[in-house]
């Protein structure tokens, strides 16, 4: 290895930390995950708040200011996450209903560990034939750093034949193909 080579291995070494890490500071990072099944389309999400901006989104979410998230004022603040996301499937909107959520204390998020994850569905029924998925998230877009992937569908009825997003991932767009389920042995027999 050459003098110069190693001069930019050590230089590279000591500033990516440093880039990564400042990074995530002034930024609530948003990262969305759809999957579908015949019934329903799962939207799970994490966001974590940078450190500089963790007292602003805690003070979102803890309304009462006692210090604790409530069972209710997290309740609160998945329902407002839902209403600043769009899901639309075959260009009708469809409702997602909170299934679940975890928040975090301030001091983890004051330390830049803490993330919220919600859990939502909106139900859907996988018709045979070719659909279109769209998803938006448009929650503090004054603060957010989005990433937004589709999950490969468990049901093998279920192809994602293309995605495509936008530049900040805020949104996607799934070209789907629903297949019809293979017919059952017996009742092709009984006719």
């Amino acid at each position: 290895m050459t003098r110069t080579a190693r001069i930019c291995s050590i230089v590279t070494l000591f500033v990516l930390p440093i880039t990564a890490r400042a990074h995530r500071l002034d930024e609530y990072l948003q990262a969305a995950r759809l999957a579908l099944a015949p019934d329903q389309v799962l939207l799970k999400i994490d966001l974590t708040p940078g450190v500089d901006v963790a007292p602003a989104i805690f003070a979102l979410i803890n309304t009462d200011r006692d210090g604790l998230i409530s069972e209710a004022e997290g309740k609160a603040y998945a329902n407002r996450l839902l209403k600043d996301v769009v899901l639309e499937v075959d260009g009708q909107p469809r409702k997602l209903e909170v299934i679940g959520s975890q928040f975090p204390s301030f001091h983890e998020m004051q330390e830049g560990t803490g993330t919220i994850r919600i859990e939502a569905r909106a139900a859907w029924r996988a018709t045979p034939g070719h659909h279109l998925l769209f998803f938006r998230n448009n929650h503090q877009t004054d603060l957010g750093a989005y990433l937004v992937n589709a999950l490969l569908p468990a049901s093998p009825e279920i192809a994602i034949t293309d995605q495509q997003r936008d530049s900040l991932q805020r949104e996607i767009k799934l070209d789907i193909h629903v297949q019809s389920p293979p017919a059952a042995a017996g009742s092709a027999r009984g006719r």
